[in-house]
């Protein structure tokens, strides 16, 4: 196997949603050698970032390099969950019926987030049922 199809593979996983280096072992049925190398290289080509220690996401150029469609939005909402990677920073990740999309929110952020879903339902949705769905989505 060359490194070109190693980085594809692991582009792959890693297309999907953001994965550990044990998930990508598992996912791509690389050496357990071979993956640290090659997403070194792709961390210092800007195709995948290491969101945290041993925690890994794809770039918009390295979803570029693959040769299939990702689409970059949901579509309608089916299900949500909140991946706790840090103290401090914790990813959304919204489950569409178009695909996956991942946010990732920290102390500072958050506060957008939830203004930003405010002044999205404040229009369909009294502000007492909004203040009772994120209190509820908050503590799954």
């Amino acid at each position: 196997m060359t490194q070109n199809d190693a980085k594809k593979r692991i582009l792959q996983v890693l297309a999907h949603g953001r994965s550990n280096t044990h998930h990508i072992y598992q996912q791509s049925n690389l050496d357990d050698e071979i993956v640290p190398e090659v997403l070194a290289q792709l961390c210092a080509s800007g195709l995948v970032t290491e969101v945290d220690r041993g925690l890994y996401s794809i770039t918009p150029a390295g979803l570029d390099r693959l040769d299939h469609d990702y689409p970059s939005e949901a579509g309608f909402l089916t299900t949500t969950e909140v991946i706790h990677d840090a103290p401090t920073i914790k990813t959304i990740r919204l489950h569409g019926d178009r695909q996956i999309v991942e946010t990732q929110v920290d102390d500072e952020s958050v506060t957008m987030l939830a203004d930003a879903l405010y002044e999205v339902l404040t229009g369909t949705h009294a502000e007492d049922e909004i203040t009772e769905a994120l209190k509820e989505f908050l503590n799954k």
